[in-house]
């Protein structure tokens, strides 16, 4: 069992739907319509694993947009590198836990939601305890940490509960978006790393590899290979996770109230396939399937 961190909404409804209230314009047709689409807002249970640089900004997000149901891991601990982009990094945080930390700034927000938070992070001893109850899962797990990550693909794999799963990884100015349902390509047969395995080069190649399908041109790969493969360090520009935050709060909000179903929206392709957005060369696409 993990070292649980409990905070319990004070629910007010007057306040709740008048700090909601921007949102319902783009909800419906009515206002029948709208208040149900926010009503599946309040009800839904978001798990985020890792409150870095886009999982504790896009925790703020989706309380903002009115989520009153959150589940936080990060064994991580803030440090002066994590200042340039992550939420809750700052002088006087460094050194605590980040998702205890991103609990306490999100719940004082509003002091109407409940957040679940697990300190200790994500294992093979609680990743079924932190999928259980979760309608959405966001993977947000650092890069090179496998054995986590597996274990939370696994117990996503084991709900009956949660619809899907999403990562959005950032590279340069470019960021990702992977989603992985019951039936798309596993974690473990798309990165192809066995979780055991040394992290030698080889085996860390072909990791960053599947992370970044598609690797910037600039700076060069030689100076990539340094932070990414022999450093072992991910380098993060920090104006690019606000734009990941962004996409992922967008799409989760569309897939939680339906309106992804609408008429014209495009899809998320599931893994291997991806999506993805490069702020320096103003591209958006999307790749379906095998890819390499």
């Amino acid at each position: 069992m993990s070292n649980h961190v409990h905070y319990t909404a004070d629910p007010d409804a007057i306040s709740y739907w008048s700090r909601v209230h921007r949102n319902l314009g783009w909800m419906g047709n009515t206002e029948a319509e709208q208040r149900e689409r926010q009503q599946k807002l309040h009800d839904v249970v978001v798990g985020i694993a890792g409150c870095g640089g886009i999982g504790g900004a896009t925790a703020e997000r989706l309380v903002r947009m009115g989520v009153r149901n959150l589940k936080l891991a990060d064994p991580d601990k803030f440090d002066a590198s994590n200042i340039n982009r992550q939420f809750g990094a700052e002088v006087d945080t460094i050194g605590g836990n980040k998702a205890e930390v991103t609990a306490e700034k999100i719940y004082q927000l509003t002091r109407d939601v409940n957040i679940e938070v697990f300190p200790q992070g994500i294992s093979k001893n609680s990743a079924d305890e932190f999928v259980a109850g979760c309608d959405y899962v966001l993977d947000k797990i650092e890069l090179y940490e496998v054995a986590a990550r597996y274990a939370l693909h696994r117990a996503f794999r084991r709900s009956d509960r949660c619809r899907f799963m999403l990562l959005t990884p950032v590279f340069g100015h470019r960021a990702f978006v992977f989603k992985w349902t019951r039936d798309s390509m596993t974690a473990e047969e798309y990165f192809g790393v066995p979780e055991d395995a040394t992290m030698n080069e080889a085996n860390v190649r072909k990791l960053v590899s599947r992370f970044i399908p598609e690797m910037p041109d600039y700076p060069s790969r030689d100076m990539l290979d340094k932070w990414f493969i022999y450093d072992r360090v991910c380098p993060i520009f920090a104006g690019t996770p606000p734009v990941a935050q962004g996409l992922l709060a967008s799409r989760l909000g569309l897939a939680i109230t339906g309106l992804d179903q609408l008429p014209g929206a495009k899809q998320l392709p599931v893994t291997p396939g991806y999506s993805m957005f490069d702020a320096l060369v103003w591209e958006a696409k999307t790749v379906e399937g095998r890819w390499w």
